[in-house]
């Protein structure tokens, strides 16, 4: 049995949409947003088919591509580190953060404003506006599931 197939079945069942093994194409555009091995491997066994709407937004791949390359706040805090996988209802990013993150370890789960952050975003600022609601992508799925995800963003990035 696969190591995510308990986890994805009850994504499934949450969200009425259904999961299963990402094509060779899509994994090809995870390993383009330069995610780690773990990251990978979740989605290679469990990717949505499409986007997962519960107490938030779990994007399928291509939408996860497109947020990270168009939209914002992807588009400003990939190239810093931080990999929306997941949207609130009101356009708030959950982010993997890569940052110090090696390839075979799971990242932390970081929640970000889309208010805040613009191109002159600076890698400090960012770092102060990321707040942790998660110790890994596992944690935080789990809490999806609970409906307990922090969903309450840091606005000031003053030290």
């Amino acid at each position: 049995m696969k190591k995510h197939h308990s986890l994805a079945k009850q994504l499934s069942d949450h969200t009425n949409c259904p999961f299963q093994q990402a094509s060779k194409a899509d994994l090809t555009k995870l390993r383009s947003l330069k995610l780690p091995r773990p990251v990978v491997d979740f989605y290679r066994e469990s990717a949505p088919v499409k986007n997962a709407h519960g107490q938030v937004r779990l994007l399928a791949i291509n939408g996860m591509v497109e947020e990270n390359r168009n939209y914002v706040p992807g588009a400003y805090t990939a190239p810093l580190g931080y990999i929306v996988f997941a949207t609130s209802q009101f356009g708030d990013a959950y982010c993997l953060n890569l940052n110090n993150c090696k390839s075979d370890e799971d990242p932390g789960i970081v929640l970000i404003s889309h208010e805040v952050i613009d191109e002159e975003t600076t890698p400090e600022e960012l770092a102060r506006l990321a707040k942790p609601v998660a110790k890994n992508l596992r944690e935080f799925l789990e809490k999806f599931l609970e409906e307990e995800i922090d969903e309450e963003c840091v606005y000031d990035s003053r030290p």
